[in-house]
């Protein structure tokens, strides 16, 4: 990676005289992009993989601190160069439209002096994964992941539950002070960056820098009061169902996944293999292609399941644009929330390998909203074939009633962002 500058000095260099010599130059270059992009994605994939590992975090931090520095100023160049370009206009606009769009975008808002605030925001952005992955409780003389402990809070034994989610949200606590520190001097990072850039506030530069063309942060507003006024009642009737199901006068947090006394909460699948073989099942019934992009990921190890003391909490699937292959990264722990998880990453993961094939790199560059699609469809898509996890109807049942009001009730909870695919790896050469 230490080599790459000779690369982008040719890029910066190479004569473009032509409309044959322009095309060759952004292949080239969107080939350089990729090689780039996954090694970044690889050192952050292993982190995330074991944040205890010194070595992997100082790699990680290497690149976002000593690498990429180097690279913005050179791909604000290329950028330029690309636009300036008379040949550029010879480019089929229906093609290169969005790509040309957001180029011109990503020089408006390139500033010298956010190069090292945008390399320290992500480093200390990474910081919760290596603080929350020491996390740990006991039950009894167990020791368990948070991830792992949330297992007690199916139990119908409330007061297993209360005590659980309060040893949970406890040990939480010890890392307080660490969180709000860290959690502080980000927002002020951030807040810097969009003032630098000639914004009021890092919210309004993040909309433009997400690429957000199409809607506005008013029509954002008026999402949330239309979630407001239709979705959350929908919610409080599922909230009053679950109080009335289980028993009780109030319905607390520590509630909200239980079974009544007498039914057993479900369990798809007994371990991070079983939940991969049956995984590649259901999405051979899909479609056999579905299944296949599973099987080359699982061929090539691009799978890390389990939950386990030192691994970052969350899940994500990160594409990798040279290999092609993406990398899907989760905590599981036999739970029903796991195997929306792994379905949805799966969404994820098809989405990356039908992507993989398009002319440059940065046209592989999908917003969240639209990856979310992906995803989120295959969530639903794979309903039909969930009877690989679940023998008993009855259960199947339960699973679709509780996948259905998960849909309803991730509107007011904004739960899309802990599912996240990590694409702001995959476009380092001209953003």
């Amino acid at each position: 990676m230490e080599n790459a500058g000779a690369f982008f000095q040719d890029s910066d260099q190479r004569p473009l005289e032509t409309r044959a010599d322009l095309e060759k130059w952004l292949l080239d270059m969107s080939e350089l992009e990729a090689v780039v992009s996954e090694d970044a994605s690889w050192r952050q994939i292993r982190m995330t993989c074991d944040t205890e590992s010194k070595e992997l975090e100082e790699s990680f931090n290497y690149f976002f601190m000593e690498i990429q520095p180097k690279i913005q100023p050179y791909a604000d160049r290329l950028n330029r160069r690309l636009v300036e370009n008379p040949h550029t206009q010879e480019l089929d606009q229906k093609e290169y439209f969005t790509y040309l769009r957001s180029i011109r975008k990503r020089i408006e808002l390139f500033r010298e002096s956010n190069i090292p605030l945008m390399a320290e925001a992500s480093v200390m952005g990474q910081q919760f994964g290596v603080i929350s992955g020491k996390m740990t409780i006991k039950v009894g003389e167990q020791e368990y992941t948070l991830q792992q402990a949330a297992r007690f809070l199916e139990s119908p034994d409330r007061r297993l539950r209360e005590d659980v989610y309060r040893k949970v949200q406890e040990r939480r606590l010890q890392d307080r002070d660490a969180l709000n520190e860290l959690y502080t001097k980000l927002i002020g990072i951030r807040n810097q960056i969009g003032l630098n850039a000639g914004f009021k506030n890092y919210r309004d530069y993040k909309f433009e820098e997400l690429g957000r063309f199409d809607y506005t942060k008013e029509d954002c507003f008026r999402f949330h009061e239309a979630v407001r006024e239709y979705v959350l009642p929908l919610v409080k009737q599922i909230n009053m169902r679950k109080k009335e199901k289980l028993g009780l006068e109030s319905l607390r947090p520590r509630d909200s996944e239980a079974e009544p006394e007498g039914t057993e909460p479900l369990r798809p699948f007994t371990n991070g293999e079983d939940l991969l073989t049956k995984t590649i099942a259901c999405f051979d019934d899909l479609n056999r292609f579905f299944g296949d992009c599973l099987r080359t990921m699982q061929k090539m190890g691009r799978f890390d399941l389990e939950s386990r003391k030192g691994k970052a909490p969350g899940g994500y699937n990160c594409p990798l644009a040279e290999t092609g292959a993406p990398f899907i990264f989760m905590n599981s722990s036999g739970l029903m929330g796991d195997l929306t998880t792994m379905v949805h990453e799966g969404g994820h993961a098809i989405h990356s390998f039908l992507s993989h094939p398009l002319k440059l790199s940065s046209f592989k560059d999908y917003p969240m909203e639209i990856a979310e699609v992906a995803s989120m469809s295959m969530e639903l898509f794979s309903m039909d074939h969930w009877e690989l996890f679940f023998k008993d109807k009855n259960d199947l049942a339960r699973a679709y009633e509780h996948q259905l009001e998960r849909v309803i009730t991730i509107f007011p909870g904004s739960q899309l962002l802990t599912n996240f695919n990590i694409g702001y790896t995959k476009t380092l050469v001209t953003r």
